[in-house]
């Protein structure tokens, strides 16, 4: 959520406090940035107001970053860099018309204006942008074309359906939803010095960690971390990266994914995953043991989403046991659905052996005696490389960590 305190601010303003605690002094950054030492000292103060702490210690001798002072210029130092990222990349594709002198790439913008761009990207409507954020339609217009302006370059082409994204309005928007996303780190990072961890974490989570890990993590960060507020988002995990990458989500739980898609991603396994093949108690094979891959195939799959880690391992088992991938009529990662069908119906799941533990107990649910082998999972965290967690995702990291060791 936006804090309260950013609907007019500018990240001019820390940009003038990363110079002064760099170079010490109010004079010295009023001489880099031909700002008058009081318009410096203002936007200092203006900072400290935003973090409610004092963030620079004053003295003869010049000033100095306190502690939760460094934590800010740490920040601030990452929104410069993604922001330079932004310019080059802008730059190669644009050189003739860009303005490599705007002065969004100084971090002279403000957090209003970065907010309006991303809300007309994510809804393709200035009408929209508008109700999402609580202003009004010539607000958002003048936000984009200011930035625009500043530019040099198209963020968006006009058509009669909405606003439609150019390459250049895409590479802005995930900068800019980068830059928010440090801009709330630095809330979280200065209100957990010295105090427990707080903040928000957001985790993307796929089938295995919503019933295997996170319900765990959760109860154990209610006790350890009682001013952190947990997020889980699920979805195809190509979205979920894509999420990672802006900045949304700090970081993933979920099957060694295909390599194509881990450009720019760290990746931690941190358990394996046997798997198993699924059915009702009363399905015609629960009974049966040592069944050959042949007699399994007869029987229709709830089949996991076409493209998914599961799914091509599913399919390398059959193709290399009878020559043909197993068939179905549904494709689902969903748990509650593929139970249901398993209870209800003839249809075989290939999922992880933590999945159906509760039902396996009580009978209801069978896993088959097979006279072939099942590949295991690798089930890993996914981290965007170089990114610095707040201490309450590194807290809420390590209990996940706890979690999938005892398990």
């Amino acid at each position: 959520m936006p804090h309260p305190r950013d609907k007019n601010f500018s990240l001019r303003h820390l940009s003038v406090f990363s110079t002064v605690a760099a170079l010490g002094r109010i004079s010295g950054a009023s001489e880099t940035l031909s700002r008058s030492p009081s318009a410096v000292s203002r936007s200092v103060a203006i900072v400290e107001e935003r973090f409610g702490r004092t963030l620079l210690t004053r003295s003869l001798e010049g000033v100095a970053p306190t502690p939760e002072g460094e934590l800010v210029a740490a920040r601030c130092d990452i929104i410069k860099r993604e922001l330079a990222t932004l310019r080059d990349a802008l730059f190669a594709e644009n050189s003739g018309d860009l303005r490599p002198n705007a002065s969004v790439f100084d971090m002279h913008v403000d957090v209003s204006r970065l907010r309006a761009l991303i809300a007309v990207h994510d809804f393709g409507s200035v009408q929209r942008a508008c109700q999402l954020l609580g202003i009004s339609q010539p607000a958002v217009s003048v936000s984009i074309n200011h930035l625009e302006s500043d530019l040099g370059l198209r963020l968006f082409s006009r058509t009669p359906s909405g606003m439609i994204a150019t390459p250049a309005g895409i590479a802005a928007t995930l900068c800019f939803k980068r830059v928010l996303s440090e801009l709330r780190k630095i809330t979280d990072d200065v209100e957990s010095y010295n105090s427990p961890s707080s903040g928000l974490v957001c985790v993307g989570g796929l089938a295995y960690s919503r019933t295997a890990l996170l319900p765990e993590a959760l109860k154990r960060a209610l006790r350890a971390l009682p001013r952190t507020v947990v997020r889980t988002v699920e979805g195809p995990i190509q979205v979920l990266l894509g999420a990672m990458h802006a900045g949304d989500v700090d970081f993933l739980i979920c099957a060694h994914p295909n390599p194509e898609l881990l450009e720019g991603v760290a990746v931690e396994p941190i358990k394996p995953d046997p798997m198993r093949l699924f059915v009702s108690a009363d399905h015609p094979l629960a009974d049966r043991a040592a069944l050959s891959a042949e007699e399994v195939a007869q029987f229709p799959f709830v089949l996991p989403p076409f493209g998914s880690v599961t799914r091509g391992l599913l399919d390398r088992v059959f193709m290399d046991e009878v020559g043909r991938p197993p068939t179905g009529s549904v494709e689902t990662s969903s748990s509650a659905i593929i139970r249901y069908l398993l209870l209800h119906s003839r249809q075989i799941s290939f999922r992880s052996t933590r999945e159906f533990e509760a039902e396996c107990d009580t009978g209801r649910i069978r896993a088959l005696d097979l006279a072939f082998d099942l590949p295991d999972r690798s089930i890993c965290v996914l981290q965007r490389c170089g990114v610095r967690h707040t201490a309450a995702v590194t807290e809420f990291l390590d209990l996940v960590r706890d979690v999938a060791g005892e398990a």
